[in-house]
């Protein structure tokens, strides 16, 4: 009789008795996982159907008969060490350990899953120069007509005019290089705060910008995890580094082999493609 059980909302399976009572023996399948055969009406905790198990070895968990086969080990995709084989579960030709299990389909689910020599990118790979070039012109955009009201209702405040196009400085004027100053000032603040605003609201909703979305492209962690509210603050003003070198921390990212920036390296971040 084979065996269905679903990890992280996906389904596993089928797999024969023994294997599955090796899965509970190691905790890969747990009380709360959700387990399923022929002849079951649904999908049960295990914990609900482990009492009318008759385990195949005679005691439920049991590896039935020793020798080296038992004593197998393989390398664990996400931590890189070495398990006997009995304390794994293998998904699609990778080896996991029991311990790594959440985190290698957290993983997966985020579009990039651990490989040998580290992590790899999700089906379409990363996120090219000139890809990413163009999501970044598109942002700049967005954010640049999005703070223009900002900046006319500033500019009406302290030069006395929302038209800050075309405004004249006048050095004869009382106070007028002050107020200019003062609105150069706050102006830069308004727009760093709109900028990382930007960054924030939609890195943290949806993995991406405007742009990147609009690109095909998602920015995630080098592990494949999200990015915190503080690191895509760190990652805004890291791109100032990258800038600041004649954009050469840019021009990284066409012949890096993971397509990194100088700010990605800086912030653990890597951007990857959502689709060809």
């Amino acid at each position: 009789m084979n065996w269905y059980y679903a990890i992280n909302g996906q389904r596993q399976g089928p797999i024969a008795q023994i294997e599955f009572e090796k899965l509970v023996s190691t905790g890969v399948i747990n009380e709360q996982t959700l387990v399923w055969k022929e002849g079951m009406g649904d999908w049960k905790p295990y914990s609900q159907v482990k009492a009318v198990l008759v385990p195949a070895g005679g005691v439920s968990g049991s590896v039935p008969g020793t020798g080296a086969s038992n004593d197998d080990t393989a390398v664990c995709v996400v931590s890189g060490k070495s398990f006997p084989k009995r304390e794994m579960i293998q998904y699609e030709g990778r080896w996991v350990s029991a311990q790594h299990r959440d985190e290698f389909f957290q993983r997966i689910q985020q579009g990039m899953a651990p490989a040998g020599d580290g992590p790899v990118p999700g089906p379409y790979g990363y996120g090219g120069f000139w890809r990413r070039f163009w999501a970044k012109f598109l942002d700049g955009i967005i954010t640049g007509v999005v703070s223009i009201p900002a900046q006319m209702l500033l500019s009406a405040l302290i030069l006395g005019t929302p038209n800050y196009f075309t405004y004249q400085l006048d050095m004869q004027a009382s106070g007028g290089l002050a107020r200019y100053f003062l609105f150069q000032g706050v102006s830069m603040v308004v727009g760093f705060g709109i900028a990382i605003a930007y960054c924030v609201y939609f890195i943290r909703r949806y993995q991406a910008t405007p742009g990147k979305i609009a690109l095909g492209l998602k920015l995630v962690r080098s592990d494949g995890a999200d990015l915190t509210t503080g690191r895509i603050i760190g990652r805004y003003f890291a791109e100032m580094i990258s800038s600041m070198t004649l954009l050469i921390g840019y021009i990284m990212a066409g012949f890096d082999r993971e397509k990194k920036s100088l700010h990605d390296i800086i912030c653990d971040t890597r951007v990857i493609k959502t689709r060809q």
